[in-house]
């Protein structure tokens, strides 16, 4: 097992905050820190130095398809709303269909996952404390080229995403 300290992970100046936001109260559909992740589009709209570390609100636009492997947030519930598109969320074992306007409520430990579904989609995350630093971490590192999935799932549970499989991650 690959064994660091990701949870004092500083983050490049490529990827602090861009000040031109700053605490902006509105912010156009492409205004936000942005990140390529795996397949997907991150556009961050709220992040963790504007609300005292507690969450960070993300838009998420997938390709058909994808989606995280079943985890779970020790540090906080998290939030999904369907902008476009359908998602198959899986709850606590559950199997639940999400299309346009439905809200998802996770709680905090609840394992999860889901995916995209044939015309990909488009949704607004909010993501528990500290899961903002695993994504801009490995988005960096992608950039580098392929990041192994070890590291990755190693930096997710040091910064509040612990994943219980890794079967179906973004592929």
């Amino acid at each position: 097992m690959i064994r660091q300290n990701f949870a004092r992970i500083e983050l490049k100046p490529s990827l602090q905050p861009l000040s031109k936001y700053g605490n902006k109260m509105k912010l156009t559909q492409d205004e936000g820190k942005t990140i390529h992740w795996h397949n997907s589009k991150m556009v961050f709209k709220t992040m963790l130095n504007q609300n005292d570390n507690r969450s960070s609100t993300i838009l998420v636009t997938n390709p058909p398809g994808v989606g995280p492997a079943l985890h779970l947030h020790p540090n906080g519930p998290e939030t999904f709303y369907i902008l476009d598109g359908n998602y198959t969320f899986t709850l606590s074992g559950k199997t639940i269909e999400a299309s346009r306007g439905d809200f998802i409520f996770v709680a905090k430990n609840e394992p999860h996952k889901y995916k995209s579904g044939p015309g990909g989609g488009t949704m607004l995350v909010t993501t528990p404390a500290n899961v903002e630093k695993y994504f801009l971490h490995i988005a960096d590192k992608q950039l580098e080229g392929e990041v192994p999935l070890d590291y990755e799932f190693e930096c997710a549970k040091e910064n509040g995403q612990v994943f219980l499989e890794k079967t179906g991650h973004y592929r």
